[in-house]
């Protein structure tokens, strides 16, 4: 079973995890030939810090519409 894990910083929608999963599937699914069903996807979210991007840094955890 093809299993991808996504490391990012925190701070990223519930929306935006939900487009990366679905392209990624998609993606993943077409290269290798594999149903989409038997791949599955994992996000570990690193705490933000001193190193995080500026559109990061001081949203916490749940994040915000980036956009807005």
């Amino acid at each position: 079973m093809p299993h991808i894990t996504i490391k990012m910083y925190e701070g990223r929608t519930q929306q935006q995890k939900q487009e990366i999963t679905a392209v990624f599937t998609r993606e993943l699914s077409r290269i290798i030939d594999r149903e989409e069903q038997y791949i599955t996807i994992e996000f570990n979210e690193i705490p933000l810090d001193e190193n995080a991007p500026a559109n990061l840094r001081g949203l916490g955890t749940g994040g915000k519409d980036h956009g807005s």
